[in-house]
Formats: C-alpha cells, sequence, structure tokens
C-alpha cells in the first residue's frame, strides 16, 4: 500500500478488530497491574510484522515494549499507548465476559475495549503497515507502557528518565473524533482525624469520637466542588470552547465538571469496635483540578478550610506527588496536522478539546514534548460496566495513525510538522 489515499481507504477491518479482541482476552486489571502476558503478544505481534523490539522493565511486573522504525535521519514520532485497565468489578453486572473480547454488532466487547486495547490495536496495525514503506525519513518509536491508571510513574514516566523521547507524541487514549490536548490536575489527599476512645454506651456524652470528625472533613473538602475560579485568558477560551463541544455531545456532566475542583472521596475507614468510641479514622479523597489553577493554591485553601471547621486532631496531606493541569496550545503545528488528518479520514469537523481527568500525557509535556491523544472510544461506558468499542473507530483510528507517520515522515517539506 502506497500513498496518501491508499492509506486513506485501507481495508484493516478483519486485522485490527482480531488484535483488539486479542488484547481484551489478557486480563491485565491494575491493581495488581502485572502486563507480562499481554506486553508477550505485543512484542510477538511487532516481530511476526519485521519490526525491531524488545522487553524492558522497571520494576518486576511493569513491562514495557519498545518498537522502533528507523527510516533514517528526520524528526522522531512517539505513538503510546498503555497495557494496564482498571479493574472489571463485580462480574454479574456486566451483560458479557468482560475478558471474552466478543465481537457482537459491530463492536468489540470488554474492559478496557475503549480505554484503551481498541487504541493499542489500531496503533499496532498501523506500525505493522508502516514497517512496509520505504520512502520515510525519520523514526517511529512506539511504547506500549504498564501503570497508567495507578499514575503512569513505572511506565512512561520511567521510560522518558531512561531516554526515551522524541519530537511530537500521539498517545492513542479514547477521544472520539475530537483529539485532546490538555489534561486536569489531579491531587489526591489522606485525611486523618484522632478522638478520644470510650464506652460506645455512653456516647455521645462521653469521648470524641473520629468518625464523627471525619463527616465534617468530608462535608469541608466537598464544599471546594462549589468554589468559582479567576482563570488566565488562554485557559479560561480552551475551557470555554471545550465545554461548548461536550454539551453538542450529549457530555453535560463532563462539560460542567472543566472549570470545577471535582471531588470524590474513595476510601474511608475507622474505629476499631462497634461498642467503642472511635479514636481514630482515616478517608482518601481524589481532587480534580482544572488548567490554569496551581495544585498548591487549591491544597493551600482546603487545609485552611479543614483546619477552621475540624478544630485539632486532623491531618491532611497529599498520598502521592500532586499532579499539575498541563496542555499543548490548540495552534502549535503538531496538533494542526493531526486535526487535518482526523478530518480528512473522518469528516466533517474535528477540533481540540481539555480532559476531565489527567494521563500519562503530562510526562511527554514536562519534557517539552507537544502532545495529544486521539482514539477510538465509546465515552460513556469507560471504567463502567458493559465497555464496548465500536468496530469502524478502530478502523478510522488506524487510517489516522498510519496517515500520521505518513505525513510526519515524509521527505516533501522537510518532514515533521506541516500545518493545515
Amino acid at each position: 500500500m502506497r500513498g496518501r489515499e491508499a492509506i486513506k481507504s485501507w481495508n484493516c477491518e478483519h486485522e485490527v478488530t482480531t488484535v483488539c479482541s486479542d488484547l481484551i482476552r489478557f486480563p491485565s486489571e491494575n491493581p495488581p497491574g502485572d502486563v507480562a502476558e499481554i506486553a508477550t503478544y505485543i512484542l510477538e505481534y511487532l516481530q511476526r510484522a519485521g519490526i525491531p523490539a524488545r522487553q524492558i522493565s522497571s520494576v518486576p511486573g511493569m513491562r514495557s515494549v519498545i518498537a522502533e522504525l528507523d527510516f533514517g535521519p528526520g524528526p522522531c514520532l512517539v505513538l503510546n499507548g498503555h497495557m494496564d485497565v482498571v479493574p472489571a468489578g463485580d462480574r454479574t453486572r456486566w451483560s458479557f465476559d468482560p475478558f471474552g473480547g466478543e465481537v457482537c454488532e459491530g463492536h468489540v466487547l470488554g474492559r478496557g475495549a475503549s480505554d484503551m486495547k481498541g487504541g493499542l490495536a489500531s496503533l499496532l496495525v498501523a506500525i505493522a503497515q508502516a514497517a512496509r514503506w520505504d520512502t520515510l525519513r525519520g523514526k517511529v518509536l512506539f511504547t506500549a507502557v504498564p501503570d497508567e491508571e495507578t499514575g503512569g510513574w513505572y511506565g512512561t514516566r520511567w521510560l522518558l528518565e531512561q531516554g526515551f523521547t522524541g519530537d511530537a507524541c500521539l498517545i492513542a487514549e479514547p477521544s472520539g473524533t475530537n483529539p485532546t490536548i490538555g489534561q486536569k490536575g489531579a491531587l489526591w489527599l489522606r485525611a486523618i482525624a484522632r478522638g478520644i476512645p470510650a464506652h460506645g454506651s455512653l456516647s455521645p456524652l462521653v469521648g470524641e469520637n473520629a468518625i464523627l470528625r471525619m463527616t465534617q472533613i468530608i462535608e469541608t473538602v466537598y464544599s471546594i466542588w462549589e468554589r468559582t475560579w479567576i482563570f488566565p485568558p488562554e485557559p479560561h477560551q480552551l475551557i470555554a470552547e471545550t465545554q461548548s463541544t461536550l454539551r453538542e455531545e450529549g457530555l453535560g456532566v463532563q462539560a460542567e465538571a472543566l472549570d470545577h475542583v471535582t471531588v470524590n472521596v474513595g476510601r474511608i475507614v475507622g474505629g476499631d469496635k462497634v461498642n467503642i468510641v472511635a479514636d481514630h479514622c482515616e478517608a482518601e479523597f481524589d481532587l480534580r483540578v482544572p488548567i490554569g489553577i496551581p495544585v498548591g493554591d487549591v491544597f493551600g485553601l482546603l487545609r485552611q478550610l479543614v483546619e477552621e471547621r475540624a478544630g485539632s486532631g486532623v491531618e491532611i496531606a497529599p498520598v502521592r506527588d500532586p499532579i499539575e493541569a498541563n496542555y499543548t496550545s490548540p495552534t502549535h503545528p503538531f496538533v494542526q496536522l493531526v486535526l487535518r488528518i482526523i478530518r480528512e479520514v473522518a469528516g466533517g469537523t474535528s477540533r481540540p478539546v481539555l480532559q476531565w481527568a489527567s494521563s500519562d500525557a503530562r510526562f511527554f509535556r514536562r519534557h517539552g514534548i507537544p502532545t495529544l491523544q486521539f482514539g477510538p472510544a465509546e465515552l460513556q461506558g469507560i471504567h463502567g460496566y458493559d465497555e464496548r468499542v465500536a468496530v469502524g473507530q478502530l478502523v478510522q483510528a488506524a487510517r489516522v495513525y498510519a496517515l500520521l507517520i505518513h505525513d510526519y515522515l515524509s521527505p516533501g517539506d522537510g518532514g515533521g510538522f506541516r500545518a493545515a
């Protein structure tokens, strides 16, 4: 297959559907995060396509697959995707086997279908196709990583620290036809409340109940959702434009979340026994911080509010290093190149948007690499039951990735960035 028109009409439906189904059958749930089996499958697929590939590990079980297509001097395009998925949860609430990889009525079904084994399948098929070309200049660096669903420290961040880098990066995270150019920040907190134990039969006359104090902390942390923030001009415009796009797509909840600090108390444990006034209680919170708002500002305000409302005997601190919100400018030539290709393949409009969650994209941006996310998805089903992805979107994504490799590494105009 040669030429842009041939790529745009490339019939890869059987191949990409098969690969996606195969990937889903590896239950790479995180936790625990072991991706050994799926990593071996990906390695062998690439090797069968004649692509030099290898596995490396940051810690036991946390394997990454690295593959390189080297066409000589020129720019380096990084294509990235994660192999881990969130747990399937209660299997009885699925309408099908979450790790069956069933193909039904034009969809591939299972945990990770959209987030993001569908994107990985499309990347693999596109890279295998590009390996047959001989007119490109530059390099494709493919990285399939672990650990994204629990922070990315042992996958993408570690690889970048080892020197695996490039000039621009596309991550095959689920997006639909509007690529994601930025993510919210993340602030994970642990609150500890202490009390005074006593006999439960005399409560609340005696003792101080730490669980009751924790309810005050929870209410205080949730109050941050109501706060209105003042944004710098560019983030303000990006947020407004993304909200408009999301509402047009029926994603009103996600649109509303973009300019708020969202809050979830995801874990709570306290007390020792039902008839003892609890002398300790812990809770963990997940806060997502909008683009343009420093995470430190949010934490400083929150700590002040907790101290004022819950009093002494309370501690609140980050569980892990906070993540600052980050984005790549929508006017960057790499973003414009990807937008043009998506519009060619999918038709209609394609607009850069912000994401209400966070991802590995932040690590590439910290290294000065322009990064966006584009991948097949049914956004409503991600991290829920009955996750699936449309076969048509898998094909569409594979064509976009193949065209991106072709255009970014084409010798015409020097390769690299070619804005619309």
